[in-house]
């Protein structure tokens, strides 16, 4: 039976008679678990029944020795399966009287510790997985034809136990008692009614009945289509806003080459040629080399975490473009000469490499606001260091005036010597 795509499958059998035949019975009910498959294609059964939320027992082979048809759907594959019938289990270890004297006086909790097929499951050997509802009421065998009542049990001189052969168990998509309905456990039942029709006096067992109440999840295709139409062009939409986030902008830096001196600042001016989005920068200082008296620079030595050389100063060296925003980067020449080191503005030890000219190599890193990737430019900006000239002409003019002030004391003493030679009137 098929309900809301969900199947759920009866079976009714009669196991083997006679109280000793227990291993009988619970082979048969073995043999009719792994057998059983049905006709139909395996599209007939839903696939899902057969998940981790449902008890399977593991297929075997049938009564020709041979395995069934893999094409073909098995009973562990239904959503919810129902056996009921005459099992033929029986009470042990207690006589006839004995029972007799049980059911009149309705000690039925009493006589289900009796109950084989109560063991068999318990030891899992039989039925596993499946439930019952609680019994309460009297077993339904045997009984004489025709005789209403508790008083029509066999009489004969078999005198057979009574027992509650006819049973109804269950198993649903639950690998718990507690588990809800859902997707994932579709089938959810339980009993409400479990009884035994002991009015029906045409057979020496009384028929049992039992109603079930059933939660079955179901998924309402049309909806599900719609919903699935409505992700699909979700994710479409998200991956195409992905993409374009994640493209790294395009962008303008206005120079390659500066020189600054004497405390000069140069403007760089990086532009953010997207006009859609925003675009992320940051300057660094990839490495700084000496210039050499022949105006080639020496190995460029990496800078790494130190930042900028204590000679320039950035700013801003990081910050956020706006869709078709220019930002001014100011480029500033810092004097780093203490007191110590210059006298009257002329360096002291103008020929150490600390006074020679130096490049700085600065990297323009510029990424997008939704990705890692990044586009770089380079940048050399080169620190001439004016001291040199300066110090030169600083030099010269000392050098003439010490010229000047000796030929000044020549010419005095000159003077005063001819003064002292002339003689007074």
């Amino acid at each position: 039976m098929r309900v809301y795509d969900r199947v759920i499958c009866f079976v009714n059998c009669h196991f083997a008679a006679h109280l000793e035949a227990v291993s009988r019975r619970n082979a048969d009910f073995d043999h009719v678990y792994r057998t059983m498959a049905f006709s139909r294609p395996t599209t007939g059964l839903h696939g899902s029944a057969a998940g981790p939320t449902s008890v399977q027992l593991n297929r075997g082979v049938n009564v020709t020795g041979s395995q069934p048809d893999d094409g073909r759907p098995e009973l562990s594959e239904a959503d919810m399966v129902v056996f009921l019938g005459d099992f033929n289990y029986r009470l042990h270890s207690i006589t006839y009287d004995e029972a007799r004297d049980m059911v009149s006086q309705r000690c039925f909790d009493w006589l289900r510790e009796k109950d084989q097929l109560r063991a068999e499951m318990k030891a899992g050997k039989v039925f596993q997985g499946m439930r019952e509802g609680q019994i309460k009421f009297p077993p339904t065998y045997k009984f004489e034809r025709h005789q209403p009542g508790l008083s029509g049990y066999d009489s004969s001189e078999k005198k057979r136990i009574p027992a509650w052969c006819d049973r109804v168990l269950y198993r649903d998509s639950r690998s718990i008692s507690v588990a809800e309905c859902s997707l994932e456990c579709p089938v959810v039942s339980s009993i409400t009614l479990y009884e035994a029709c002991m009015d029906v006096t045409d057979s020496d067992h009384k028929p049992v009945r039992c109603i079930f109440s059933v939660e079955i999840a179901h998924t309402d295709e049309l909806i599900k289509r719609q919903v699935c139409g409505e992700i699909t062009k979700s994710i479409e939409k998200l991956r195409s806003s992905l993409e374009e986030s994640s493209a790294v902008p395009d962008f303008i830096v206005s120079t390659n080459d500066i020189v600054l001196k004497n405390q000069e600042t140069f403007t760089l001016r990086i532009t953010n040629k997207s006009e859609k989005y925003k675009a992320i920068f940051q300057i660094i200082c990839e490495g700084q080399s000496v210039i050499q008296g022949d105006e080639n620079s020496s190995k460029l030595c990496p800078r790494c975490s130190f930042g900028f050389p204590n000679w320039l100063e950035v700013q801003p060296a990081v910050g956020i473009l706006k869709p078709g925003q220019t930002i001014d980067v100011s480029m500033h020449h810092e004097d780093v000469l203490t007191q110590e080191q210059s006298v009257d503005g002329v360096p002291q030890n103008w020929w150490t490499e600390n006074t020679r000219d130096k490049e700085a190599v600065l990297v323009v890193n510029v990424t997008g606001t939704g990705t890692t990737d990044h586009r770089s430019h380079r940048v050399h900006v080169r620190h001439s260091f004016s001291f040199r000239s300066d110090s030169s002409d600083r030099r010269a003019e000392f050098n003439d005036q010490q010229r000047t002030e000796g030929n000044k004391r020549i010419a005095a003493i000159s003077i005063a010597a001819y003064d002292a030679w002339i003689p007074r009137a």
